[in-house]
């Protein structure tokens, strides 16, 4: 043999020993979420209203997931999420929790971060918790995050973090909420939190140990309502209002600049693990908890035009969510999955992606879909529950593998249940910008990877085309439909659910099994845990801050102050 094949022979089995040591070696997780964007607040979806190009760049180089669903609200979502189990089966299914509650994630069901740290993960949140906060015990740090940098409760103001929550109907208890760990941060008031959140996720980034792998969730505040439950929190509401001129609302104006700063934090995440070379070794996804509150309630003036529905609601305007996913690791990318997902599979499909064996997990709800992803294959997901909730009568499952969706009673009257938002197709606006997505730091960033396909106006184009559901109904056709009692949605054949069709005669048969379905899942329903604001949890008790205030209860317990707290409950509440 010569000493030129040696050579060669030697280095190609060099190469397959590093392909088979990077295919081994457990991928890092980077996890996204946003909070109550509508469906037309990306521009992967069609609007050129509000410039998203790094969210589009994940988009167009990985998968779109065109039929991923969410729940309807912050918490339930967030314990699907964490948990891979729906949250009815631990009373989790209604109203989001309030600060001063005493409700959270039971601790027999394990969170992603504990089963990622099983498999020799370093775990990281930074930004929103929104499970519970009663005791130190129920926190992220214990509940299998090495670090939390954020808030507790369900949201803060932008820039003074402030978290409020009504203990009386004249009387709101009010503190910081914004915690290192358990440590107060004071001292980061009037830093905006987009910004305060990415530059801790980089710092986290900056100084991992890439032997080991890393699961990074940050959970944004954006483009949830801040201060108040009314605040959009920009860093310059003037040059918002000038960049957004072509928006006729002021207050979207200030919501597009909220989701624009988001956009931007993900484009420098994606540069950080490029330039310390983790993003060819990374998962990268984004999305939405749950849909758009344009109006009503901690109203954002988001968007989920054309679909039905706001968050809270079981219609796709409140529970179809705006997924986007990316990693060289992928065999296939660079296309639109119309495979049913739900938020509960997650956890399994990436415990599956960091080499765990998914029947560990034990009884989920939740199935692994690493291959449905990678691979764009046939799901074994044929239907999902929505969700039920008891309280208000509200239930809603999809079945048939997406097909048709069955949904009974509605959420506050039906007061979200009907279409809202702007089109952001007047013409008032810009053009979509293609050269913005290509120049995106993110964009850049996996185009460095030699990457398995290459992005260009054509190409995005296609995309775009594939998911825009503007031609679902026309703009000025509002189709009134109460859902007090049962609805039966086509959702294939109407995404924008402007026709309940329980009369048709055909469709008995599919009406009685999804009505079996949810009895079903109704046998083993656990009733919600709600609870009212405990007087304790007073931040006033504890330097204006949010904290555990249980703990402090525990050490003070004795028969007086066990008489004197009944008897506060009972007088103020």
């Amino acid at each position: 043999m010569d000493y030129s094949r040696a050579v060669k022979i030697g280095l190609f089995l060099a190469i397959i020993s590093l392909e088979e040591v990077i295919a081994s070696k457990k991928p890092n997780i980077i996890l996204i979420v946003g909070d109550d964007e509508g469906w037309n607040d990306f521009g992967f979806h069609g609007s050129s209203q509000i410039p998203t190009p790094n969210i589009d760049a994940l988009a167009y180089n990985g998968v779109i997931l065109d039929k991923f669903y969410t729940q309807q609200t912050c918490t339930p979502s967030r314990a699907a999420l964490l948990t891979g189990v729906y949250p009815f089966r631990y009373g989790f299914q209604g109203t989001p929790i309030n600060a001063g509650e005493n409700r959270s994630l039971p601790f027999n069901i394990p969170t992603m971060a504990e089963q990622l740290k099983k498999l020799g993960y370093s775990t990281h949140l930074v930004g929103k918790w929104h499970l519970g906060a009663a005791y130190k015990k129920v926190t992220p740090t214990r509940r299998g995050f090495d670090s939390h940098f954020g808030y507790w409760a369900g949201f803060v103001g932008y820039f003074d973090y402030m978290a409020s929550s009504e203990f009386t109907d004249t009387t709101n208890y009010t503190g910081l909420d914004l915690h290192h760990n358990f440590e107060p941060l004071w001292k980061y008031q009037g830093q905006y939190a987009t910004d305060l959140f990415t530059k801790r996720s980089l710092n986290i980034i900056d100084k991992h140990n890439k032997d080991e792998p890393l699961f990074l969730l940050l959970a944004h505040l954006a483009a949830h309502t801040g201060k108040d439950g009314t605040e959009l929190g920009v860093p310059n509401i003037t040059e918002a209002n000038e960049k957004y001129k072509y928006i006729d609302r002021k207050e979207r104006r200030q919501y597009a600049e909220v989701v624009k700063k988001m956009d931007d934090s993900i484009g420098e995440i994606v540069q950080k693990l490029s330039d310390r070379k983790m993003l060819e070794n990374s998962i990268i996804i984004f999305f939405s908890d749950n849909g758009a509150q344009t109006e009503g309630m901690y109203q954002n003036f988001a968007s989920g035009w054309p679909l039905r529905g706001l968050k809270f609601t079981l219609f796709e305007g409140g529970v179809r969510g705006s997924c986007v996913a990316y990693s060289p690791l992928f065999e296939k990318q660079g296309y639109v999955n119309k495979e049913l997902m739900h938020i509960t599979d997650w956890l399994p499909t990436l415990y599956h992606a960091a080499g765990g064996n998914v029947s560990k997990l034990g009884k989920i709800d939740g199935i692994n879909q690493w291959d449905v992803i990678s691979r764009n294959i046939s799901t074994n997901r044929s239907e999902i529950l929505l969700n039920i909730d008891e309280v208000v009568n509200h239930s809603g499952v999809l079945g048939y593998n997406g097909r048709y969706k069955l949904i009974n009673g509605t959420y506050k009257q039906g007061i979200y249940d009907s279409y809202f938002g702007d089109s952001g197709r007047n013409g008032n606006g810009p053009e979509y910008d293609f050269q913005a997505v290509l120049n995106s730091p993110t964009h850049v960033a996996i185009q460095k990877l030699a990457s398995k396909i290459q992005i260009d106006k054509q190409s995005i184009t296609r995309t775009k085309k594939q998911v825009d559901r503007s031609s679902c109904r026309d703009k000025s056709y509002t189709p009134k439909i109460s859902c007090h009692e049962f609805c039966l949605f086509d959702i294939d054949q109407d995404p924008c659910e402007t026709k309940n069709v329980i009369g048709d005669g055909d469709k008995l048969d599919i009406v009685n099994v999804l009505k079996n379905k949810l009895e079903g899942y109704y046998q083993v329903l656990t009733p919600q845990l709600n609870m009212k604001v405990d007087i304790n949890s007073d931040p006033a008790r504890f330097n204006d801050t949010w904290s555990t205030w249980l703990d402090y209860e525990e050490h003070k317990f004795g028969i007086r102050n066990v008489l004197q707290y009944l008897y506060e409950s009972l007088v103020y509440t």
